[in-house]
């Protein structure tokens, strides 16, 4: 499949062992073995997205790769942001899942060594602003590296004060952005949910 082929129709429902339960596809390996074991170890996550998006993916490549806490949307991970920091290979078995998923533990967020990122969520909605809010933080984080400069420092309770006030305001952030890309889907692709 291609990106842009994939609808919600698309999708399969699987169990545990990957049958498919609902839909007309396949069940990717890599795919099922993350998801899977990320979803049976992890109590929190409800919803789990997988994905390489460009800066982020470039921090997990990073020796040491890790989100600093010198920006507004990094402080929304603040405590909740875990790393792997060694490339297992493809996770073709369920022992290379297994892996990932203690790595992430009970964080809401993993970043994967040389591979990508992991959000996990109650719902989509903060699942899908996890995501968005991440990739945006690295973003930002590796533009103002790039310049050869430091990096700003944010004193320790400054960092907490600033997580607790977004962990308040999360649900309805969540809500909100999620909500914007669905206005924008409606009007970009107003059959879309065919």
């Amino acid at each position: 499949w291609h990106w842009s082929e994939i609808t919600a129709s698309s999708l399969v429902l699987c169990d545990a062992q990957g049958n498919v339960l609902e839909g007309n596809n396949e069940v990717e390996p890599t795919a099922f073995f993350i998801h899977s074991r990320v979803h049976l170890k992890a109590p929190q996550a409800t919803c789990v997205m997988h994905t390489h998006m460009p800066y982020a993916t470039a921090l997990t490549l990073r020796r040491d790769g890790r989100l600093a806490m010198c920006e507004q949307n990094a402080l929304m991970f603040y405590g909740r942001l875990a790393y792997d920091d060694e490339y297992g290979g493809l996770a073709l078995d369920g022992l290379e899942g297994d892996r990932i998923a203690a790595s992430l533990g009970n964080a809401s967020a993993l970043m994967l060594a040389s591979h990508g990122i992991i959000v996990t969520g109650r719902n989509v909605t903060e699942a899908f602003a996890d995501l968005y809010y991440l990739e945006r933080a690295a973003q930002t984080q590796i533009l103002a590296a790039s310049g050869g400069h430091e990096l700003r420092t944010i004193p320790e309770q400054v960092q907490r004060q600033t997580a607790q006030q977004h962990m308040q305001e999360y649900a309805g952030l969540s809500q909100r952005l999620f909500s914007a890309y669905r206005r924008l889907l409606d009007k970009e692709e107003p059959d879309y949910r065919a």
